[in-house]
């Protein structure tokens, strides 16, 4: 498996690759995104390529690859984390070893995974080695929260960020996987939010119809109760684990009634329109630090046409 099997990452997969034609490999590099968007499959392709000797790596077929994929490559290193986090002393581990020259190829690679997992003295054992950083080894840093990183690390790195993937990209992935109808490939696609690996991940799941069936009696209970019912109703969602797949699953929902309604050549879409919006502002919100409760009171009263 080369880069070309990455779906919906053409911009940083060119990057990767001007990186590796030019031999301008910087010595830190911070791949970041949520869990499940790629970043240990994208990190282990570029320590592949980086001791691969094929004339686009990395060909997957060398002896130096296959052993970047098993694990086994005597160049290549690997943290996680150990409980929590990721201690000082696997730290002092790991710059014994990168004290010795390399035995097969003509880098180091140190991948850390969930580096915003590091302790205050890691991160500080790390900056250490950034700030003098030994000709041969090349650090891979991956972190689902690089803004808790200290800034003096990320000052350092050249960073990638992997982002969602479209509508488009999902379905293409997805039609690689599996032969799924239309209607649970757009309920995965809804309910993935571009994540790939929550994507895949849910593919083996059962639920479907009872996902969107929850849906539609939540949205039922909002759209008929009295406006004082919507607060304890706000109170309750906001509560679930699962509420950004609720709030894809409820646009899904609204855009297939959309959808519908404006096939059939209908009116009184305004509603519908207001409720999808306001479902947007919703989901924006959610992935921040918002008030989750006071997030879905708005909604409900913006889809009740109150505010």
């Amino acid at each position: 498996m080369g880069f070309e099997h990455i779906i919906g990452q053409d911009l940083l997969i060119r990057a990767l690759k001007r990186s590796l034609a030019r031999k301008e490999i910087n010595h830190a590099n911070l791949f970041s995104g949520p869990p499940g968007s790629g970043k240990r499959t994208l990190a282990l392709l570029f320590a592949q390529a980086l001791n691969c000797a094929h004339p686009n790596p990395p060909c997957g077929l060398c002896l130096s690859c296959r052993k970047t994929i098993s694990g086994n490559h005597p160049n290549l290193f690997q943290i996680e984390p150990q409980g929590a986090s990721i201690k000082i002393e696997q730290l002092r581990e790991l710059k014994e070893k990168l004290s010795y020259l390399p035995t097969e190829g003509t880098k180091k690679i140190c991948i850390i995974y969930g580096a915003d997992l590091l302790t205050l003295p890691a991160g500080n054992s790390i900056l250490k080695i950034l700030e003098e950083p030994p000709e041969d080894v090349v650090f891979l840093l991956l972190s689902a929260r690089p803004w808790v990183l200290l800034q003096t690390i990320l000052s350092r790195c050249t960073h990638f960020l992997l982002k969602p993937l479209s509508d488009e990209d999902m379905l293409a992935l997805l039609q690689t996987k599996a032969n799924l109808s239309p209607a649970k490939q757009e309920l995965l696609i809804s309910l993935a939010g571009g994540n790939p690996g929550k994507a895949l991940a849910m593919l083996s799941q059962e639920g479907w119809q009872e996902k969107l069936a929850e849906a539609h009696e939540l949205l039922g209970r909002a759209e008929n109760s009295a406006i004082g019912e919507l607060f304890p109703l706000a109170e309750e969602l906001s509560q679930r684990d699962d509420l950004q797949e609720i709030v894809a699953t409820f646009l899904l929902v609204y855009r297939q009634k959309l959808h519908h309604l404006l096939s059939k050549g209908g009116n009184g879409s305004f509603g519908l329109e207001r409720a999808c919006r306001a479902l947007f502002k919703l989901q924006e919100e959610l992935f921040g630090t918002v008030n989750r409760r006071l997030a879905l009171e708005v909604f409900f009263l913006k889809m009740r046409g109150v505010v």
